[in-house]
Parts: structure tokens; C-alpha cells; sequence
């Protein structure tokens, strides 16, 4: 349901960052009900950032539950991740890191975070309704 669903936030860290840092963004699911998968896509500037890793984060193996992570560059600045629980496992409630995306400045000035596409799927392989999110960096 929209209303008051399940949302997205990406949580950058403290801004301004140090050109050429490297630094971690955790992407949180927050209200999630019977959650099994979560896809979703980033759009960011690939001349102001270059992604460095894609870590798992705790929400879809809280229960112990092996997550498989998958994640591809779509050309410059775009990035797809889905992460999966076990088929036939149930779904997970509540909120937490799906994923860690980490990156490294590359150039100073103002840059954003925009999820292009959110979702998640449930235990049964319904698509659920998800808020995506957008954060703004900045770099020094």
C-alpha cells in the first residue's frame, strides 16, 4: 500500500566529503511486510562519483537466511541491485540496510543520489509498492 508503505532512504554520510574520499552509503527499507526481494535501481554522476562496492546489508538476513546480492553497471552513473532471500523463504517485516553502496569523490561540488527505480517483492512474488529516495552529497 502507498499510503505510509514501505519506503526507501539512502543515508550519506555527513556532507562536505574530502575529494577522493571514500565513503558509505547505506540503502534502508523502512515498514517492510513479507519482504523476500528488494530491486531497485541508483542513477548518480559518474564524473563526481565512482561506486568502489556493493555490500549486503542486515534487513533480508536478519533471521540467518543466506542473501544473494546482485548488482551490475548499467552504463555511466547507473546501477542496478536486487537482493534476494532464499526461494521459499519467508518474507521479512520491519526495516533495516538492504545494501552498502560504497564510492569514492572524484570532484568537488554538489551531487545527488537518485533511486530511477524502487520496489520490492514479496514471499508469494508480488510486486510491493516502494517510496524511493534521493540524497544530495556534497564534496569539498
Amino acid at each position: 500500500t502507498a499510503a505510509g508503505g514501505t519506503t526507501f532512504t539512502i543515508n550519506p554520510p555527513p556532507c562536505p566529503l574530502a575529494n577522493g574520499s571514500s565513503f558509505q552509503v547505506p540503502v534502508v527499507l523502512n515498514s517492510a511486510t513479507d519482504v523476500a526481494s528488494v530491486p531497485f535501481q541508483v542513477q548518480y554522476d559518474p564524473a563526481k562519483l565512482a561506486l568502489v562496492n556493493v555490500a549486503a546489508g542486515d534487513l533480508l538476513n536478519r533471521d540467518g537466511q543466506a542473501v544473494a546480492l546482485i548488482h551490475r553497471d548499467d552504463g555511466p552513473g547507473n546501477l542496478t541491485v536486487v537482493a534476494s532471500r532464499p526461494p521459499g523463504a519467508a518474507g521479512i517485516n520491519g526495516s533495516g540496510t538492504v545494501c552498502i553502496l560504497t564510492f569514492q569523490a572524484k570532484a568537488a561540488g554538489t551531487t545527488s543520489l537518485t533511486m530511477t527505480r524502487a520496489g520490492a517483492v514479496d514471499s508469494k512474488q508480488q510486486p510491493l509498492t516502494a517510496q524511493p529516495a534521493q540524497a544530495s552529497i556534497v564534496i569539498r
